[in-house]
């Protein structure tokens, strides 16, 4: 009776799932079809459909997922005809052996369909984020605020947009925090393996990348450099095989799509609030924030996990002050260190649970975020808001040992 009660309930809660899954899948398809205008998803999309149906690289035109006949097809769905001089061209901007996860979708021909479905798996991912950052922080906040962090991520500002967009990040947010817990529990092989997805987003995880192969590298770590190095060399040599002239057509295309989409950074937005003064500012904050990482770099070198974790968030915090070009989306990777600075709040005064004061973070991120919307600079003061923090948390968060008087209520 008991076991046949647990079938039924298992069954159940497999149905509810898929129910849920599916009404997701139906509401997202329905916002792409009345919302087509992106191009994140769309243009390495049909750039592989493309190469898919007509591609043949021995063939003289060589129709390729960079090729002009390809990008001319892009222009004709997206447009509705060639673009003109002033106009985005729409040429893949991607390295081939990213545009190969975009392979398995462009099987699918209904572009409204397939949108649907990547945004409700990054709606998906940016959950399980969420919950594989409260085991990695080791945060665990009250019952009635649970649902509220889990969905945290997709709800504000750059998961939200990330969700619109159909952005690759959230998938590669869940492979940097997934990395780093199996790192903890000594999976080194499953971590490099998964820290390829950052590697090749790179953006604002260039820092956290260098930082965790550097680490890895001091530490001897071979079977994590193992792990990341089979990953990528399968990938390149899958690319090569398929498409060997991919690397030229790509460069080709980033330049198009980095003139007519221009990234942010501390230069762009210092220069234009300041155009003499701000750019000079900008390089010395560059300087200043390298410097910073070099040494705390060379202090995670001898130090245990908890370190290690406090630097890589550090990282992600620091890359968006540092000049690199970013893009809004990058920023929904701070939400693995808000998470660590919540996670260390209530650690160090377990009594009092902080529930107010991590409810009261939430909220006031959450509306500095969508602050974005009136001044684009914002983003640079978020991250220097968070970079404060951190250090604030510093000694905390890499000495978990609590005194007595930090416990008291």
């Amino acid at each position: 009776m008991s076991r046949a009660f647990s079938l039924l309930t298992s069954a159940f809660f497999v149905f509810l799932a898929l129910a849920v899954f599916g009404g997701m899948v139906w509401g997202n398809t329905l916002y792409a079809r009345n919302h087509p205008g992106e191009t994140d998803f769309f243009v390495p999309w049909l750039s592989a459909q493309t190469f898919l149906r007509y591609g043949d690289p021995t063939s003289p035109d060589r129709i390729t997922p960079y090729s002009d006949p390809a990008a001319q097809r892009t222009q004709i769905v997206y447009y509705g005809r060639v673009a003109a001089e002033d106009e985005d061209p729409l040429i893949l901007w991607l390295p081939f052996p990213a545009a190969l996860f975009y392979f398995p979708f462009a099987l699918i021909s209904d572009y409204a369909l397939v949108r649907g479905l990547w945004m409700t798996l990054g709606e998906i991912a940016l959950v399980a984020s969420a919950l594989v950052a409260l085991r990695l922080t080791g945060w665990k906040p009250p019952r009635f605020l649970l649902p509220l962090v889990l969905l945290f991520p997709a709800l504000w500002l750059f998961g939200f947009l990330n969700v619109l967009a159909a952005s690759p990040l959230p998938f590669v947010l869940l492979a940097a925090v997934c990395a780093l817990l199996a790192l903890r529990a000594g999976q080194d092989e499953l971590a490099g393996i998964l820290l390829l997805l950052p590697a090749l987003k790179l953006g604002i995880f260039s820092l956290f990348v260098f930082f965790l192969l550097w680490w890895a590298l001091y530490h001897r770590r071979w079977r994590f450099l193992a792990g990341f190095g089979m990953a990528l060399g399968l990938l390149l040599l899958v690319s090569f095989l398929i498409l060997p002239g991919w690397f030229m057509p790509f460069l080709r295309g980033l330049y198009w799509h980095v003139q007519f989409n221009p990234l942010a950074s501390t230069y762009s937005v210092l220069g234009g609030i300041f155009p003499v003064a701000g750019p000079r500012f900008a390089i010395l904050l560059t300087g200043f924030l390298f410097t910073l990482l070099f040494v705390e770099f060379r202090d995670a070198r001898r130090r245990g996990f908890r370190h290690l974790l406090w630097t890589a968030c550090l990282t992600l915090a620091v890359a968006p002050l540092t000049g690199l070009p970013l893009g809004r989306d990058g920023f929904s990777a701070l939400a693995l260190p808000l998470f660590l600075f919540l996670a260390v709040l209530n650690e160090r005064w377990p009594r009092r649970r902080l529930t107010g004061p991590a409810l009261a973070v939430l909220i006031i991120v959450f509306l500095l975020a969508w602050g974005l919307w009136l001044a684009e600079g914002l983003t640079l003061l978020f991250s220097l808001l968070l970079v404060i923090g951190l250090y604030w948390m510093r000694w905390f968060a890499v000495r978990p040992p609590r005194t007595l008087l930090e416990t008291l209520p």
